[in-house]
């Protein structure tokens, strides 16, 4: 999907342009979306204009994140994906924007089983990290893994 669009239908669930002050840095849909963007199109220059302009007291932590994010970044199979996830024993992922969208990146957790969600999030709800068991995303014919969280 593209860019525009997609800022312009999370807008309407979340109204961040309206309300842009509602929502913290960590949360806030319209930088998971931008950041998505960057990522998947391998432009630091577009994050990095971004995070100056709206959100410069965290450029540091940003930058750090999104350049951890990027090293770690793989668009694979549905088969390639479950034997990594399997190798590193993740057992649960979090999607930046909505889980239902193949655009989707998810990061890769290893939780301990008593940290585990219980039920599925309300995903029309919440559309930007959503938690998701692994076998729930692997329908589609790739996904995007950020594995930042669980390589050595």
């Amino acid at each position: 999907m593209e860019l525009i669009k997609r800022l312009d239908r999370y807008n309407l669930h979340y109204g961040f342009l309206e309300d842009s002050a509602d929502f913290s840095f960590e949360m806030h849909p319209e930088r998971v979306i931008i950041r998505n963007d960057a990522l998947r199109n391998n432009d630091r220059t577009l994050y990095e204009g971004y995070i100056k302009e709206k959100f410069e007291g965290y450029y540091d932590e940003a930058m750090r994140s999104f350049d951890a994010a990027a090293q770690n970044l793989r668009q694979l199979t549905t088969s390639e994906a479950a034997a990594i996830l399997e190798q590193h024993r993740v057992n649960l992922l979090r999607s930046d924007i909505s889980l239902t969208e193949n655009d989707a990146i998810f990061t890769a957790l290893v939780l301990p089983g008593n940290e585990l969600p219980l039920q599925d999030e309300d995903i029309k709800e919440k559309l930007i990290y959503n938690k998701a068991f692994p076998h729930t995303v692997l329908d589609r014919p790739y996904i995007w893994l950020d594995l930042s969280l669980v390589v050595e």
